[in-house]
Parts: C-alpha cells; structure tokens; sequence
C-alpha cells in the first residue's frame, strides 16, 4: 500500500489526505447496501484517507456515513458536507437563506450523528437570498461551534471574491475552499479561478477527477457501452466523449499512462496531484473496487515532461462553459439595493 500524502487545506489547520473519499453513491447501485459502503470507508482508512465530502442532496448519503462513522472513525477524519436542497417548509424556502441553512445543518449533523462538521459548503449560490444573510448565518454556526470552516462549490471567481470581500468588511468568517469540476477535460478553473485560490490561500478540492468516467476510456474503445454507465445517461458527457479533441485525449493519455506502467484513471489522478494549487482530489464510484485501484499509486510524482505534455495535450479545454455551474448571476440583493 502507498503511503497517503498529506497537505494543509488552505489557510487552516486541517492537515488532509491528497485524496477525498467521496460519498455521493454511497445508498445507490453497487453501494446501496450499508456493508458495501462500510467497506469503502474501512478501505480508504487504511490507505490514510482522512476526508469525506457528502452533502444533503446526495439521497442517502449522511443517513449511510452516520451509520458506518462510529466515534473512533468519526475522530480520525475531517468530514464535509453542503448545503442546497430544501427539506423544509415543504420546499418553499430560498435554498441559502438562514431558515434552510439552520434547518439543514440540523438535519445533516442528525443524520450523520456528530455535533459538528469540519467543513460545511454551500452547494451553489442563491440568487433569492441576499449573501448578507447567509454569510451571517454561516458566520453564527461557526460561533456555536456546529462548524469548524465554511466553503463553496460550484461557484465562479467574481462570486467567492464577493464573498472574500463581504465577510472581510462585515467581519465574518470567510469561504476557505472551494470544490470544483476538474480534470483534465474540464480545465476551466484556471483561466480566472485559479489564480485567485492562489491569492488568497483556499483550499481546492477536485471533484469529477475522471470526468465523469471518460478518462477511463471505457468510452473510447470498439466494446459496447454499459447502457447504465453515468457518462451514457447523462446528455452532456455523452456529448463530450464524442468530441474529436476529448477523444485525442483520452487516445494520447492512454499511451503515456501505458509507458508509465499506469492505469489512464491513475495517471489522470497523478495529474490533478502535481498541481499545487490543488488540495484534494474526490474519489467516487459505484461499486467499492472503484476506489481501492486509486490509493495504490498515490505517492507517485509524474514525471515533469509527462505534466507538461499532459497540459499542451489539454490545453484547448482551459476555455469553455462549466458543465455544473449553471448561476452566473450570484447573489440575491444586498439589503437596501
């Protein structure tokens, strides 16, 4: 078993695994069973993962994590969750306001079975709440000491640089991470986001790091695809894995992983790694063999000339739209405005 690596997230004291586990299967498919996704957990323990992304709009997912974290598991990780669905008044509540964020983290930490989370994120922004409320709404959860750091998902510069700016001048607690869509198919955090993690030390987790199984290649071969398989029953990646420049891609990284003696899915891992900029990558799968293949190369360090053929390989996919960033407007009106 390699040797899990580890770096502060961010500006904050969380020392966290360069691999997440992500739970967001965990209650469907091959892991609807609690054994199936006790076994994940137990696996990705022992390979020194020590963080866990989950969020309230993932079906069963806190229910499954509270039933398998018993209190020694639950002290040796950080665990994350996120804010978006509405389960109260039945749905008519704006997804950010202070009622769906008490009610919610209530919700969650009831299902999950903890006092506390570790990072607690909202999943997009709210255009029908102003970001006054829900950044003082987050700021009093920290306070009462339900949550330890507050982040975003999903969310474009301009609106984290809102935020930055608004707690800074209301003094509240700032977002201290950010988790995205990024691999090496969907590059667009680096034109504009990027650059401000950087400025302002947030933490960075990757999700969808395999692009939603195209850089598998499972979908660039003469076999049939599996009719059930995400990437075939979801319309904007069945798209994608048809595009000529993905699929140049996907051919020339299998190559390179070949010569390397890798797995594509590992070497499109170890590329997400070698960037500092990135914290932690978010491992998901709908079966527990999905994950335990990944935690075998992770100490490995990518050659620097395969990095850099691996990002002129890439490159037109720095530009483009995000597939899972649909709120381009942000927030709803400050008060008075």
């Amino acid at each position: 078993m390699s040797q899990m690596p580890y770096t502060f997230f961010g500006s904050t004291g969380m020392e966290v695994s360069r691999l997440c586990l992500g739970a967001m299967t965990f209650g469907t498919k091959g892991l609807a069973e609690v054994e199936a996704c006790e076994r994940v957990l137990d696996e990705g323990l022992a390979a020194g993962v020590n963080f866990i992304d989950t969020a309230d709009s993932y079906g069963r997912s806190e229910e499954i994590l509270g039933q398998v974290l018993d209190p020694p598991k639950r002290e040796q990780i950080y665990l994350a969750t996120k804010i978006y669905a509405r389960h109260c008044r039945a749905g008519r509540v704006a997804r950010n306001s202070r009622t769906n964020i008490l009610n919610s983290l209530e919700r969650s930490l009831r299902l999950l079975r903890t006092s506390y989370v570790d990072l607690y994120m909202l999943h997009h922004p709210d255009p029908h709440t102003p970001l006054d409320e829900t950044m003082q709404t987050l700021d009093q959860v920290v306070r009462q000491g339900k949550v330890r750091y507050v982040g975003v998902s999903n969310h474009y510069a301009w609106q984290i640089g809102y935020m930055l700016g608004r707690a800074s001048g209301l003094g509240l607690v700032p977002p201290v991470s950010l988790q995205a869509n990024y691999n090496l198919i969907d590059r667009q955090i680096e034109r504009e986001t990027v650059p401000l993690l950087e400025r302002f030390n947030l933490g960075l987790m990757c999700y969808s790091p395999l692009s939603a199984g195209i850089l598998t290649g499972k979908f660039h071969t003469d076999e049939a695809v599996d009719a059930q398989a995400r990437a075939a029953v979801a319309g904007p990646y069945v798209q994608r894995a048809k595009d000529e420049t993905v699929a140049r891609i996907v051919r020339r990284s299998r190559e390179i992983a070949d010569q390397l003696g890798l797995k594509l899915n590992q070497l499109a891992i170890q590329w997400l790694l070698s960037k500092p900029y990135v914290s932690t990558v978010i491992l998901g799968g709908s079966r527990p063999e999905h994950y335990a293949a990944l935690y075998q190369t992770v100490e490995r360090v990518l050659p620097e000339q395969v990095v850099l053929e691996l990002d002129d390989l890439s490159a037109a996919r720095v530009d483009g739209l995000h597939l899972n960033q649909p709120i381009r407007n942000g927030f709803g009106l400050a008060p008075g405005r």
